[in-house]
């Protein structure tokens, strides 16, 4: 586990090279590294493909996001940087974008 920025960027630019997402410069800042990182940090374990489809757990996962950044941002919060969780989450997220993607527009 890390909370370190500079940790969390490198392991963000692995991301980024295995799944094109997750990319940053060094012109972006700390704060949009630890949002992003956190937002993947809540599908470790919770499908968002599921998730997605009830209102209520969308509702959970924005609550419980909007105080884990607030803690991370006041140094009160560990970022777990597990590859294999963040990888996971990572694929998950990205088939419910392809999914949403896909879908016919009214």
């Amino acid at each position: 586990m890390s909370s370190s920025v500079a940790e969390l960027r490198r392991v963000a630019s692995e991301i980024c090279s295995e799944y094109g997402t997750l990319c940053f410069d060094k012109r972006d800042p700390d704060k949009l590294v630890l949002f992003s990182l956190t937002w993947v940090e809540n599908f470790y374990y919770v499908d968002p493909v599921a998730c997605a489809k009830n209102p209520e757990c969308v509702n959970t996962i924005f609550e419980m996001h909007s105080t884990v950044l607030r803690l991370a941002l006041e140094g009160k919060y560990t970022v777990n940087i597990n590859k294999r969780l963040l990888k996971r989450a990572v694929k998950r997220l990205l088939e419910l974008s392809e999914r949403l993607r896909a879908r016919p527009r009214l």
